[in-house]
């Protein structure tokens, strides 16, 4: 066995085979030599190493006790050695053509070819770069393609049709697994890209994965913004955006804002190259390094120092796990095996995945409908919230408290997908102090809000004169006044019943039927406010509008309570009464006086004065003909149970008679079938087997009946 001694390289520490540190010695001693008299030899220098510790990492994560020697040959033939180099220079120098030279290209490159360059042959899940089972790991192996986005397009396909969970078992099951990946292989990552960003380098990003111009990622970032902006501002406060731009245009904020939380910056050399797709080798580093410094000296000493830092920081990681190894390579190799224990194992594991991701897409979801639906409601803020402190805690409350836990929670369940750990202690801080800050705003508006509900007037009941009272029948509908409520199928948000310039409308109408003391329809009408005293509760009660017309048997509401932005909302609320004569009928249209109703409650003075929808008064429903007869609302017309359940005031039906005595009766085909109140009580079931039993006594033997009597009793 060859001795193993722990080196610090390039901020990591390393266990390696003494024999292959010597071989890393020879070779870094060969790049310092052929470099020495390039521009930026150090820069590159310190890239080359630092895409070797790269490497290194990659083979003790895959559960390597240590570097061996293939290990770092291997590595060598990746990079590339500089005799490859030589060798090629010398066979431009001879004048060999451009096919001769291919021919001649340095080791490396065939290396490449050979381990990773070209796609796998076969499929396998990827062991070393699993979350669960490695199967979306093999998949971005196999295409070439970088992980984060194949198990990004997983969860979108999983929550998007619902079967893909299972179509991740089923490739867990039939997929076999790969040990590693050979060393030095390379794909196309997702990176920001630091030297051609605008805001987070994003798009610049995008654009180098994909291959497109950074323009592209850009406008479809951007056009989706403005024309949410153009949108709303064309529309005016009045009007609503539509459903497309509200939630496509914030939508591409939040993945911009998400990608650039989760998705690395391309500090390094080999991050640039692999961003773009090109094979990490001394020639393409050295190229790099040598572009990015035309011009900027400066800029390369301290992108030198940013590399050191970084590795630094992964070194730090490796150094506190690296007791761990040689126990997580036992680990891989026992989960290799298909004992029973470990197919328990897989179960348990997928439950709680599942369940976890379960409770997570939960709460991000409801968290998302939250805030589209606040978002849904800014358009009425002036309505409801009063300038000053409240205006700036609706805001803290809407971005802090609502939308930072959706990006956080989004944020994290990527980071954990793509094992991103960078940062992440800033993050954590961040995401906490914001949602402190959050929860801070929603308190503080509770409180204000609180203040503003603490009482509500001392309402009084005024009639309101009718024409012609002693009509047969009442009809109720809404008022069709064009003039003040806007009417659209581009607005439609309940409760509110419209919106126009200044004013907004509510439809906090409750209308209660009860039985009149004379021959005369009568109606009366109450109004409710709420306010931070009870007299500022009467005054906003005092300034309702709400308008009651007749024109002949056709009593007309208005369709909503007006709410200006000088009075605010304060759970404005009317409360009409229609008194209908015994034997006189009414029907209400469909919409009027109940259901539409919005009421905020904050614990303050609510007394349980106000009509409530259990009240004998709502047991109405609309466009159904009524008749008041002396035991209250009755149908005109029987109800359909099959199409209508509520039968609550229906008539009650005709009593049942009891069956006619058959003339040979047969105790085994005998059934009393109960029904209506019988089937609810023992000694209704008792009295009416007694009645049958007394009606055929005559017919039949008396033991055959007391035997069916007992049988249908016990059921």
């Amino acid at each position: 066995m060859k001795k193993v001694i722990n080196i610090n390289f390039q901020g990591r520490v390393i266990p390696i085979e003494e024999t292959a540190y010597e071989m890393l010695k020879r070779y870094i001693e060969s790049l310092r030599q052929f470099f020495a008299n390039e521009e930026g030899r150090d820069e590159i220098i310190n890239d080359i190493e630092g895409r070797i510790g790269e490497l290194f990492s990659e083979q003790l994560k895959k559960g390597q006790p240590c570097i061996t020697d293939a290990d770092v040959d291997t590595i060598m033939h990746s990079i590339g050695r500089p005799e490859d180099f030589e060798a090629q220079d010398a066979d431009f120098q001879n004048g060999k053509t451009s096919g001769a030279a291919e021919e001649k290209t340095f080791t490396s490159e065939a290396g490449s070819q050979t381990h990773g360059s070209v796609r796998p042959e076969r499929f396998y899940r990827d062991e070393n770069n699993k979350l669960i089972g490695g199967v979306c790991a093999g998949l971005a192996n196999y295409f070439g393609i970088d992980k984060l986005v194949v198990r990004i397009l997983f969860i979108i396909f999983t929550m998007g049709f619902g079967f893909g969970f299972i179509v991740y078992l089923i490739l867990w099951v039939a997929i076999p697994s790969s040990a590693s990946e050979k060393i030095g292989s390379y794909r196309k990552r997702l990176f920001r890209d630091p030297d051609n960003k605008i805001i987070g380098g994003v798009c610049g990003g995008l654009a180098s994965y994909f291959g497109v111009s950074v323009w592209i990622p850009r406008l479809l970032f951007i056009v989706p913004f403005l024309s949410f902006v153009t949108n709303w501002n064309h529309w005016g406060a009045f009007n609503f955006p539509n459903f497309i731009n509200l939630s496509f245009s914030p939508g591409a904020v939040l993945v911009y804002i998400i990608l650039w939380l989760i998705t690395p910056e391309a500090v390094t050399t080999s991050d640039k190259l692999e961003m773009k797709g090109e094979k990490v080798d001394l020639n393409s580093i050295k190229n790099t390094i040598q572009k990015d410094m035309e011009g900027f000296g400066e800029r390369a000493k301290e992108f030198g120092k940013e590399v050191g830092d970084r590795a630094a920081k992964v070194g730090s990681e490796i150094g506190k796990r690296g007791k761990q190894f040689s126990s997580e390579a036992g680990t891989t190799v026992r989960k290799s095996g298909s004992t029973l224990g470990n197919i328990i194992g897989i179960i348990i594991k997928i439950f709680v995945y599942f369940i976890l991701a379960i409770v997570l897409i939960s709460i991000v979801g409801a968290l998302f409908g939250i805030g589209i639906a606040v978002t849904g409601l800014l358009p009425f803020k002036p309505y409801i919230i009063s300038a000053g402190w409240q205006s700036i805690l609706v805001w803290g409350t809407y971005i802090f408290f609502i939308w930072v836990p959706v990006i956080g929670i989004i944020t994290w369940i990527i980071r954990k997908i793509s094992k991103t750990k960078s940062n992440s202690n800033v993050m954590r801080f961040g995401f906490s102090a914001m949602w402190i800050l959050g929860w801070i705003c929603f308190i503080g508006l509770l409180a204000s809000l609180r203040n503003d509900f603490s009482y509500h007037n001392t309402p009084a009941e005024n009639n309101i004169q009718i024409a012609n009272p002693a009509v047969n029948k009442l009809e109720v509908k809404y008022a069709k006044n064009y003039r003040y409520y806007f009417n659209s199928s581009f607005f439609h948000f309940e409760p509110f019943a419209s919106l126009d310039e200044d004013t907004a409308f509510v439809r906090n109408i409750h209308l209660r039927i009860l039985k009149s003391g004379n021959d005369s329809f009568q109606v009366k009408m109450l109004k409710l406010a709420y306010g931070s005293t009870k007299q500022l509760a009467q005054n906003r009660a005092d300034k309702i509008t709400f308008n009651i017309t007749q024109q002949d048997s056709t009593l007309f509401f208005d369709r909503g309570i007006p709410i200006t932005k000088n009075e605010k909302f304060r759970n404005q609320s009317v409360y009409v009464t229609v008194y209908v004569p015994v034997g006189k009928k009414i029907i209400v249209t469909n919409g009027v006086g109940w259901g539409n109703d919005v009421h905020i409650e904050l614990g303050g003075d609510v007394d349980d004065w106000y009509w409530r929808n259990d009240d004998e008064g709502y047991n109405w429903d609309h466009d159904v003909e009524y008749i008041m007869t002396a035991d209250g609302l009755q149908r005109t017309h029987p109800v359909n149970n099959d199409d209508d359940d509520d039968d609550d005031n229906v008539a009650p039906p005709p009593p049942i008679e009891a069956p006619a005595a058959p003339e040979k009766p047969d105790s085994t085909k005998y059934h009393y079938e109960p029904s209506g109140e019988a089937a609810d009580s023992p000694a209704r079931k008792v009295q009416a087997s007694l009645k049958e039993i007394k009606n055929i006594k005559k017919a039949v033997n008396i033991s055959d009946i007391t035997s069916a009597f007992f049988e249908r009793l016990s059921l």
